[in-house]
């Protein structure tokens, strides 16, 4: 018998806080977006989707891997050798293939730019599909420390350079020894060195970072920048994976500086602190409903 009063007042509540949020974005004079893998996920491409898994993999569905994240446990992207190189190879050539290259713009992505594209924005993303540039962000306005699939680099690294990836995964993909694995003279090699080369991802201290660096400082003038205006720091989908990136660091900014405001996005885990509660808007919701009801208020 309560049931539908509870239903109507959720609903409010949320096109209350949906309300609110737009009229925080309209009014910023700075937005600074954090981006996580939820935002990819919410576009469809999810780790964790079992008929993804399949479609992309069905190989190592068969086997009984039924996601992402269980295939590439099995090929983590630091751990090469010469016993699993060709198979290392055959699965990641695939993937970057279908995380990187094959999507075009997902719409959650579209979405945003048209939410914040023409204000003064900033973006700090912790992916590295490249779904940003893809949208059309300007690269000078994205902070991406996590590394990005579009790079290889030296697995020792003998070097800080990082080498584009696009005809070396196509080789590898039409070089194929069987369903799992590449030969093994198309295995990607350092120009330098000639060791391996591996994803340019963050999974351990080898990681080169120095190319993704370049933005911190632009990232940090922002901020100065924004202290004292109207700053909306708007969170979409940022969990607790790598919260000292994104996640904490905008809470601390809304917590210090004095016109800061949050706005956080995500299908799980939106609970703001205490200490900022009357300067957020916490909506648990599907990101991509969220986005796109912003942008019809707009």
């Amino acid at each position: 018998m309560f049931l539908p009063s509870m239903m109507n007042a959720s609903t409010e509540d949320y096109w209350d806080n949906i309300k609110r949020a737009s009229s925080a974005l309209k009014e910023a004079d700075f937005i600074l977006a954090g981006v996580g893998s939820g935002m990819t996920a919410a576009g469809g491409l999810s780790y964790t989707d079992p008929v993804l898994a399949e479609k992309w993999y069905p190989e190592y569905f068969a086997m009984g891997k039924k996601s992402i994240i269980e295939i590439m446990c099995g090929f983590w992207p630091n751990a090469i050798d010469e016993s699993n190189a060709a198979a290392f190879w055959g699965f990641w050539a695939r993937h970057i293939l279908h995380i990187r290259y094959e999507p075009e713009a997902l719409r959650p992505y579209l979405d945003l730019f048209r939410l914040i594209g023409n204000k003064l924005h900033f973006v700090c993303s912790t992916n590295v599909d490249g779904q940003l540039e893809k949208t059309g962000f300007d690269k000078n306005r994205i902070y991406a420390p996590q590394g990005d699939y579009a790079l290889f680099q030296c697995a020792v690294p003998c070097c800080q350079e990082v080498f584009d990836n696009k005809k070396q995964v196509d080789a590898i993909l039409d070089n194929m020894a069987s369903l799992f694995e590449v030969k093994t003279n198309f295995i990607p090699c350092c120009p330098h060195c000639g060791d391996y080369l591996l994803p340019n991802l963050r999974c351990d201290s080898n990681f080169v970072e120095a190319p993704h660096l370049r933005n911190a400082e632009i990232y940090e003038q922002f901020l100065s920048n924004s202290h004292g205006k109207k700053l909306v720091l708007l969170e979409l989908g940022v969990g607790f994976n790598t919260p000292g990136i994104i996640r904490y660091p905008f809470e601390m900014v809304t917590m210090k500086f004095p016109h800061a405001h949050l706005i956080r996005i995500n299908i799980t885990n939106a609970v703001v602190s205490s200490g900022i509660k009357n300067k957020s808007i916490s909506l648990q919701v599907d990101l991509g409903k969220a986005l796109n009801d912003l942008l019809t208020i707009a």
